[in-house]
């Protein structure tokens, strides 16, 4: 038997229209199995809203079952430290809003394990919405002015609903504390669904929510809105003032929806997630979710750029009122 023996030289004159790089042929492949998005909020929120029916038609756009699991604590911090560790093979998706995601993040920069610029790739940002402060009744309110006058005629700090330091409710309620000179006392609850529990029991006072959750409660007369925290007003009730209206606009305090992957995951696998990002995002699935806010799709350098800006423009905001 004749042995063959090519130099390194001759190797590589050879034709290589036969050869297949390991790392193309795992990603044209991709996904050969199920995918987990990983939700870092307790059942019931914001996030939950959005991200159940987005990873539904995620799976339909992928051919593969995108399985839904959430991991709350710590206003977000915990479950996107899980993302930002797991293998970048594309399997392991992040479904976050800019309150976990670079919120509570940029509260305390100095405790994470992670960065929230660097050890992520966004696939893409797909639903923006507005924020609104609403009030139990028990508070006696039905527009700011009188809110105002509530808070500054109480006898005691007024209680308020937060998902921690860098949630935007809790910021928003920091700069109206800032502004107005007011008496509130912030109580930490581990996500959406909590806090909409406890301001439905009055156990607190007022809090901020996306419209989208709390629509149902308002037309029951359980909560009413006095307060939006958009630089401009919002359409479901443009009767209300924004943030705008009062002066605030030193940070945006709305609500954005990210899917996210660790850094690393390959580009060709990026790309395909984006592709059915955005298939997922048009598809009825996503859309009879979405009624409330608006549907976008910033992704690649604009996607990148927005996030590193708001965390830059919140990492520039004063420090909790004492």
């Amino acid at each position: 038997m004749r042995r063959h023996v090519l130099s390194r030289r001759q190797l590589s004159l050879l034709p290589l229209s036969g050869l297949v790089c390991p790392s193309a042929a795992r990603a044209s492949a991709w996904p050969v199995r199920p995918l987990r998005a990983v939700i870092p909020w307790p059942p019931g929120g914001q996030v939950d809203k959005y991200g159940r029916p987005l990873a539904e038609a995620l799976a339909q756009a992928l051919g593969q079952p995108v399985v839904v699991e959430n991991r709350g604590g710590a206003g977000g911090i915990i479950g996107t430290e899980y993302v930002s560790r797991a293998p970048a093979d594309g399997y392991t998706l992040l479904l976050n809003n800019n309150i976990g995601f670079i919120g509570n993040a940029a509260a305390n920069p100095s405790a994470l394990r992670f960065d929230p610029i660097r050890d992520f790739a966004p696939i893409g940002i797909f639903h923006e919405s507005a924020g609104v402060f609403l009030a139990h009744p028990s508070l006696g309110i039905t527009t700011f002015e009188e809110f105002l006058a509530a808070v500054r005629a109480s006898r005691q700090a007024v209680p308020y609903a937060s998902s921690g330091g860098g949630a935007a409710g809790t910021l928003a309620s920091y700069a109206l504390q800032r502004k107005y000179g007011l008496d509130l006392l912030e109580v930490v609850y581990q996500g959406g669904g909590p806090r909409l529990t406890a301001l439905l029991s009055g156990e607190v006072k007022f809090a901020m929510f996306d419209i989208s959750l709390v629509r149902e409660y308002v037309a029951a007369g359980q909560m009413r809105p006095f307060l939006s925290v958009g630089r401009r007003r919002q359409q479901v009730w443009p009767e209300i003032p924004s943030f705008g209206d009062i002066g605030l606009t030193d940070f945006d305090y709305g609500n954005w929806q990210a899917l996210l992957v660790p850094a690393g995951v390959s580009e060709p696998i990026q790309a395909k997630l984006r592709e059915a990002l955005d298939r997922a995002r048009r598809s009825p699935l996503f859309e009879r979710a979405s009624d409330d806010g608006e549907i976008i799709f910033e992704t690649g350098e604009a996607a990148s750029e927005r996030i590193r800006r708001s965390y830059e423009e919140r990492l520039r905001l004063p420090a909790p009122p004492a």
